[in-house]
C-alpha cells in the first residue's frame, strides 16, 4: 500500500495548490473510469487467462501513450485498467483491486494537497517573483562597485564577492523559471515576461563584468574628479530605481516620497567637463574617457530599468492574486 501511496502523490503533485486540486480531480476522473472498464472486463474474461494476456500489452501501450498525447485523466483510466489486468493474472481478484487503488490515490492526493499548500500555495509566480528580486538587490550591489571602480572610488583590483552572490541569486531565479514555465493557470505574466526580467538581470551581470574589465585596463577617473563625483550622483539614483524594482518584485510595501531619477543633462555636463580639461591636460585622458565609458552605461541601464518597469509590475501582480486564481 505504501508504494501506491507514494506513486498516487508524485502523480498528482504540483508546483501549487490550485494546480494539484485540478490534478486530483482529473486522477480520481480516470481511475473511476478505469475501475468500471476494468472491472466489467475483469468480470468477463476473469476465468480466461488467455484472453488476460491477449488483452496485457495492449493496455501497457494504450497507459503509456495516453500519458503524453491523449491526456491525464485518460492516461491514468488506462493505468488502473493495466492495474487490474496484471493483479488479475498473478491472483484472481476481480474488480477489487481498483477500488484498493483508488483509496491509495486518495490518500495520496491528500497529502499532495497538504504539501502544496503549505509549501508553494501561490505557485512559483510568487517564487519566481521574489527570486528576481533577490537578483535584483544583489546586482544593486554589484554594479555599485564596478561604478566605484570605474570612477575611481574603489581600487581596481577589488575583491569580486558581490558577483559570486549575484550568479547564485540568478541560478535560484533559472530554476523557478524553468518550474514556471511548465506551471499552468493565470497567464497574465507570461514565459516572455518572465524570461525578459530574468535575462535583463544577465544584462546587468555582463554591465558589472565590463565596468571592472574598464577598471582593470586602467579607466578610472581620477584625474577627473570633479566630473566623477557628479557622475557618482547620478550612479545612486540609477542604483536606487533598481533597488526600488527589487523590494516591488518582493512584494514590500512602495517607498514614501519622490526619488531622484536619472539627469542626462547632468551626466552630458560632466562628460564634457572631463573632455574640456583633456584638451589642455593630456593627464586627463583616462580619467575623462572612464567618465564617458561610465556616463554610457549610466544610460544603457536606465533605459533597460525603465523597459522593466512593465513586466515588473506584471510579476507583482500575478504574484498577489490568490492562489484558487
Amino acid at each position: 500500500m505504501a508504494f501506491w501511496v507514494v506513486l498516487g502523490t508524485i502523480q498528482v503533485l504540483r508546483s501549487n495548490a490550485l494546480g494539484t486540486g485540478r490534478t486530483i480531480v482529473s486522477a480520481v476522473a480516470g481511475n473511476a473510469i478505469g475501475v468500471v472498464v476494468g472491472g466489467l472486463f475483469a468480470l468477463v474474461a476473469g476465468s480466461e487467462p488467455a484472453v488476460m494476456w491477449i488483452a496485457f500489452p495492449f493496455t501497457v501501450f494504450v497507459a503509456a501513450y495516453a500519458a503524453t498525447t491523449i491526456g491525464f485523466m485518460l492516461s491514468q483510466a488506462a493505468f488502473t485498467i493495466n492495474l487490474i489486468i496484471v493483479f488479475n493474472l498473478i491472483s484472481p481478484a476481480g474488480w477489487q483491486v481498483g477500488l484498493v487503488r483508488i483509496e491509495d490515490l486518495l490518500v495520496g492526493a491528500i497529502i499532495s494537497l497538504l504539501v502544496g499548500v503549505l509549501l508553494w500555495p501561490h505557485g512559483a509566480r510568487r517564487e519566481l517573483a521574489r527570486a528576481l528580486a533577490s537578483v535584483y538587490r544583489s546586482l544593486v550591489v554589484y554594479l555599485g562597485q564596478g561604478f566605484d571602480r570605474v570612477l575611481g572610488f574603489e581600487p581596481a583590483a577589488a575583491p569580486h564577492a558581490a558577483r559570486e552572490v549575484v550568479v547564485r541569486a540568478r541560478d535560484r531565479a533559472d530554476a523557478a523559471f524553468d518550474t514556471f514555465i511548465t506551471e499552468k493557470g493565470d497567464r497574465s505574466f507570461d514565459q516572455a515576461t518572465a524570461a525578459f526580467l530574468l535575462s535583463s538581470a544577465s544584462h546587468g551581470i555582463l554591465a558589472g563584468d565590463l565596468l571592472g574589465v574598464i577598471a582593470a585596463m586602467g579607466y578610472q577617473a581620477g584625474t577627473c574628479a570633479d566630473g566623477a563625483h557628479q557622475e557618482r550622483e547620478q550612479v545612486r539614483a540609477l542604483l536606487a530605481a533598481y533597488l526600488n524594482l527589487a523590494e516591488r518584485l518582493d512584494l514590500a510595501p512602495p517607498a514614501t516620497g519622490l526619488e531622484a531619477r536619472v539627469s542626462l543633462s547632468a551626466l552630458r555636463q560632466a562628460e564634457l567637463g572631463c573632455l574640456r580639461r583633456w584638451q589642455t591636460d593630456a593627464e586627463v585622458g583616462r580619467g575623462a574617457m572612464a567618465v564617458v565609458m561610465a556616463g554610457e552605461w549610466v544610460q544603457s541601464l536606465t533605459r533597460l530599468e525603465a523597459d522593466l518597469e512593465g513586466a515588473a509590475s506584471a510579476a507583482v501582480e500575478a504574484a498577489q492574486k490568490p492562489w484558487w486564481r
